[in-house]
């Protein structure tokens, strides 16, 4: 047992060594977790009111954004809010989903599904575009949509259509259609709802999607058609949900596993998993190393505590001012 519990503490020691500054940081619902590649929790950011958290961002400065349903909410490297810019209702109510970060933090991309928008505003709050989508009226707010992320031309975002499975391109400011790609055809037959949760843009502009309770991982080339599919079932994982994305320093892709509305704790086993451009899962982070740190939200009907998270923001601790585009 000594000579186990050295080898333990040893191999630990030489993980702690290699990713001594890598930080990973959580947006899980009502709340925002930092934590290692250990599993170890280093600080929590909550305030009163911000629920619905979706996608967090570390700033180069040190300060954190994030999209709340609410909402987007900017604080500085102290914890402290300094600017709140708010979701503008539609017929069907206010929500907000996601911020896309530009220029290292000087502007932020609001996606608002109630509108519905991309309102990009400035440090203070002032705004300085506002971009059209197109006007799902007939969906349930809740289905409208996801995530958005900036096209590498600059000149475009990425929008994720929720229930539609469709991730279209919108010119900025004008909001006229660039693309559209429609995830039905390339995924794979499943039981479960596909959905268009997140994208992420990739170095050679290819895109990683994700889809939700699909389970299922697309890669797409530039011109949006399949260069892979992966279930949940091809990567070993145990999840209910795929979700946000981040690239690694590495070359790899870290992603989101969701742990809401569980059967059994085993239903949602692991949280998050670092997936190399073939598919292979290479790290995996079970919710049961961090459940114990954190004050999770219970399920009524299950009485299981879950933790929400649905999108993970990868850097170096070390090395902020490369935060929003890590290097090898």
């Amino acid at each position: 047992m000594n000579r186990f519990h050295a080898l333990f503490t040893a191999v630990f020691g030489i993980i702690s060594s290699l990713h001594a500054g890598e930080r990973f940081l959580l947006s899980a619902d009502r709340q925002v977790i930092e934590i290692n590649r250990l599993g170890e929790v280093i600080e929590v950011i909550k305030h009163a009111g911000h629920g619905g958290i979706y996608d967090a961002k570390r700033l180069p400065d040190g300060g954190i954004v994030y999209a709340h349903r609410g909402g987007l909410a900017l604080f500085d490297a102290e914890h402290r809010l300094i600017m709140e810019h708010a979701a503008r209702p539609g017929a069907k109510g206010a929500e907000a989903n996601s911020v896309a970060v530009g220029n290292g933090g000087a502007w932020f991309a609001l996606m608002d599904s109630g509108v519905p928008q991309i309102r990009v505003i400035d440090r203070a709050g002032t705004g300085l575009s506002e971009t059209p989508l197109p006007d799902l009226a007939g969906d349930p707010l809740h289905f409208r949509y996801r995530m958005i992320r900036e096209a590498g031309d600059g000149g475009s975002f990425w929008v994720c259509q929720y229930g539609r499975k469709t991730l279209i391109q919108v010119e900025k400011d004008s909001g006229r259609l660039l693309t559209s790609v429609l995830l039905d055809p390339m995924l794979a037959p499943t039981a479960t709802v596909e959905k268009c949760f997140a994208t992420l843009p990739w170095t050679d502009g290819s895109q990683f999607v994700s889809t939700s309770t699909g389970l299922q991982l697309l890669h797409l080339d530039r011109d949006g058609k399949r260069l892979a599919c992966w279930t949940h079932e091809d990567l070993g994982l145990r999840c209910r949900y795929l979700l946000g994305m981040s690239r690694l320093a590495n070359g790899n892709l870290l992603i989101a596993c969701g742990d809401y509305h569980m059967k059994s704790t085993d239903e949602g086993r692991d949280l998050l998993a670092e997936i190399d451009v073939t598919g292979k899962v290479v790290w995996k982070l079970t919710r049961d190393r961090l459940i114990d740190q954190i004050e999770g939200v219970t399920d009524s009907r299950t009485g299981i505590e879950e933790i929400h998270v649905t999108h993970v923001h990868a850097y170096d601790s070390e090395d902020l001012a490369h935060c929003l585009n890590p290097t090898p």
